[in-house]
């Protein structure tokens, strides 16, 4: 997972990216191989962030990967509060049944959800939200 600063105006890079994690340093994390057009891929992927600012002041990032059931989406908490991190991992994912490219909302009567895609196969994705809470460094489902 990597970050870019952009100009004011936003149309272009003010600088170099700067990595922020990888993939393979959350546990809940593993390889997949991608036969699509005869081409095999084999790797890690990170995918799909948001960035969330908790209530204690905590840097929370939702993003996508692999799991051991499917596409799944994990927390990472910046125990700097900034962007640049580091960035620690929890340890199970926070979604792990085939689904991703989760984003956090409150509700007009101040309830926190999550809305990711689910399953992770065309034509079938539809959005789910489902109920999150703030549980110390990280978010967990209710």
């Amino acid at each position: 997972m990597c970050a870019l600063r952009l100009t004011p105006d936003l149309k272009a890079a003010a600088g170099a990216p700067v990595t922020l994690f990888h993939a393979s340093a959350a546990p809940w994390a593993v390889r997949f191989e991608n036969r699509d057009a005869g081409q095999l891929g084999y790797g890690i992927v990170t995918d799909g962030p948001f960035l969330f600012r908790a209530q204690d002041g905590a840097l929370l990032m939702l993003w996508s990967s692999l799991g051991k059931e499917g596409y799944a989406m994990g927390v990472a908490r910046a125990a700097s509060g900034q962007v640049t991190g580091p960035w620690e991992q929890q340890a199970e994912p926070v979604f792990a049944k085939d689904g991703g490219h989760g984003m956090l909302f409150r509700t007009f009567d101040g309830r926190l959800l999550m809305s990711l895609h689910c399953p992770n196969r065309a034509p079938d994705e539809r959005p789910v939200f489902l109920p999150v809470a703030e549980a110390g460094t990280t978010l967990r489902r209710l």
